[in-house]
């Protein structure tokens, strides 16, 4: 099982340094946007990784709530970027 909870954190690894990339060289703030929604998805699921390697899982409300208030805060600035970007 060792073996699936590295290889697992090892592309969360890489997705996390692409989207780093992806937030740093973005062309429009959506796409930063996107970008930062995305990494801190990526940081929910490496926590709730770990709290399966170590079998505990007393943390996972708090990891859901987090990523709800995250992706409740990145559709509202989207939404935003979006009238403020319309009316150019």
């Amino acid at each position: 099982m060792t073996v699936v909870f590295t290889i697992t954190f090892t592309l969360l690894c890489v997705a996390g340094l692409l989207t780093v990339v992806r937030l740093l060289r973005g062309r429009t703030t959506l796409d930063r946007i996107i970008a930062l929604d995305v990494f801190v998805t990526l940081i929910v699921a490496a926590t709730c990784v770990g709290m399966g390697m170590q079998l505990d899982g007393a943390n996972i409300a708090l990891a859901a709530a987090f990523a709800l208030l995250v992706f409740i805060g990145s559709i509202s600035a989207a939404r935003l970027v979006e009238k403020k970007e319309r009316y150019r």
